[in-house]
């Protein structure tokens, strides 16, 4: 009796370890006697298929509803194969729960000849179907990226002899996808030889050390056709069992070269250019003086020594000439200026502006005086810049300041500046971790239209007729090339009629 009861023990507690397994793995069981059409479900399997099991039996017709009908025609034939065969089956098909709900099923089994039954196991592999069908748009999307980026992937394991590559590796390298094996010897082979010492070299130094690399180089295809690439790889574990292997990118660069180079020469062409009308205008400039100075001198000494023996029409002649020429002198100073900003070494040092603003309004004092102008300076800022460069800018701005003035109102001239984070300025040309340095000069001068905000920055651009203001169109043209070789920025913000402010964006430490 005791050997009873606890043979019953045993086969209750084998019952129930078969029933957590069951639950755990999610995979239910069941048999059909094919004698009598009677079906029987685990407790696991009417939880997969949504039932519950309180007096509730299945039977076939129940058995073959739950199959998706398109499926049903494929699960009947593996069955009676099985009993025809008297062998094993494993089929994937889906059901339809009461809810409504599909699931994706591995159903599997074998007939018993001996009790005339078939016997199998539900799982339900719905997620790991998920999970594979999101596995392959991915590798879909995947295969898109690279052929869209012409970038390949690859991967070289430790101790083995063949690279993996991925099917937009082959078509960058001339090969239809899987055409050919990949071994190192190989791929050295279509490396081009002026680039296989660079290859090699980068190669080798990251696999003694096993660091990760980059190296451009060209590659030759089987067609002849040469194009330049750039490699990029890791070295990284790829297993559980500590196995390595680079893992890389390759992409072909070549329409991204071929544009770089055209650019560099474009950029080498425009520099010449410049430098050539650069000393066009030095030469020019320089060379013009000397016969100026010989017209003013001539007009001086022929006002002097002929003047009573002139008529009035030829005095005139004679002042306009006089006039024409003092025009032409601060226009070639003015040239010559600019010139001096675009080609002169750029050498910075610390600069106290406020020290540098009383020197320049210094050098003005005669002219302020003049213009009765009030001036107020509040800033105390120190810049990395050329000294002598920033003197003529404010030189000018202020200068600017003092002659566009109205009839009868004396000039008020604010010079203030602060401190601030380029993140502040709202800006997207500036650095956002850098501090700058903001200077404004404001006027309550005769000020311009809005839409002329930009074009008074341009050489030559005039206002005003030369009768009412004198000036060569330069000044504010010099202004701007200074704050540009200061990587600085300079705008204005006027109103007619209501006065001037010029604001100077500086960064307080230059970039080296």
């Amino acid at each position: 009796m005791a050997g009873l009861i606890a043979e019953n023990r045993l086969l209750r507690d084998k019952a129930e370890l078969a029933e957590l397994v069951e639950r755990t793995s999610n995979l239910g069981s069941w048999e059909i006697d094919l004698g009598n059409q009677s079906v029987r479900w685990s407790e696991e399997l009417y939880r997969i298929y949504g039932f519950s099991s309180n007096n509730f039996l299945p039977d076939s017709a129940l058995n073959e509803e739950i199959i998706i009908p398109e499926y049903r025609e494929k699960v009947a034939k593996e069955l009676a194969a099985a009993v025809a065969n008297r062998t094993s089956f494993a089929v994937e098909y889906q059901v339809a729960l009461p809810s409504g709900t599909r699931k994706y099923i591995l159903g599997q089994g074998s007939y018993v000849s001996k009790d005339h039954k078939i016997v199998g196991t539900i799982q339900d592999i719905t997620e790991l179907k998920d999970a594979v069908l999101k596995l392959k748009v991915n590798e879909s999307l995947l295969r898109e990226a690279e052929a869209v980026s012409h970038n390949g992937s690859w991967e070289l394991a430790d101790g083995k002899e063949f690279m993996l590559w991925s099917d937009e590796m082959y078509i960058i390298h001339g090969f239809l996808p899987h055409s050919v094996f990949i071994n190192l010897r190989f791929y050295r082979s279509l490396v081009h030889e002026d680039d296989l010492a660079h290859f090699l070299e980068g190669f080798s130094q990251a696999g003694q050390q096993k660091n990760a690399f980059k190296i451009n180089y060209r590659i030759i295809r089987p067609s002849g056709e040469i194009r330049h690439v750039l490699s990029i790889a890791e070295y990284k574990k790829i297993g559980l069992d500590d196995r390595y292997a680079y893992i890389g990118t390759t992409q072909d660069v070549t329409e991204l070269r071929e544009a770089q180079v055209q650019l560099e020469e474009k950029v080498i062409e425009l520099n010449r250019s410049n430098q050539d009308l650069e000393q066009f205008a030095y030469v020019a400039s320089h060379d013009l003086q000397e016969p100026l100075r010989k017209i003013q001198a001539f007009g001086e000494r022929l006002m002097k020594k002929s003047f009573v023996g002139l008529d009035e029409e030829a005095v005139d002649y004679i002042e306009r000439m006089r006039k024409a020429s003092e025009r032409m002198r601060k226009l070639i100073d003015d040239l010559l200026t600019f010139s001096k900003a675009t080609r002169e070494p750029r050498h910075f040092a610390k600069i106290n502006l406020a020290n540098l603003l009383q020197r320049t309004l210094k050098d003005l004092d005669f002219y302020i005086e003049q213009k009765k102008a009030t001036i107020h300076l509040s800033l105390e800022l120190e810049v990395e810049g050329i000294e002598s460069q920033l003197s003529q800018l404010f030189q000018n701005l202020i200068g600017n300041a003092l002659k566009f003035t109205a009839a009868g109102i004396d000039p008020i001239i604010s010079i203030t500046g602060k401190k601030v984070n380029g993140m502040t300025l709202g800006l997207p040309e500036v650095n956002q971790n850098q501090w700058y340095g903001v200077i404004e000069v404001s006027d309550n001068g005769i000020g311009f239209e809005k839409e002329d905000a930009e074009r008074i920055f341009d050489i030559f651009h005039r206002l005003h007729s030369r009768s009412d203001y004198e000036g060569t169109g330069i000044g504010l043209a010099i202004c701007k090339k200074i704050v540009s070789n200061h990587s600085g920025f300079i705008s204005a913000l006027s109103e007619q009629g209501k006065g001037t402010t010029f604001s100077v964006i500086l960064p307080l430490k230059q970039s080296k």
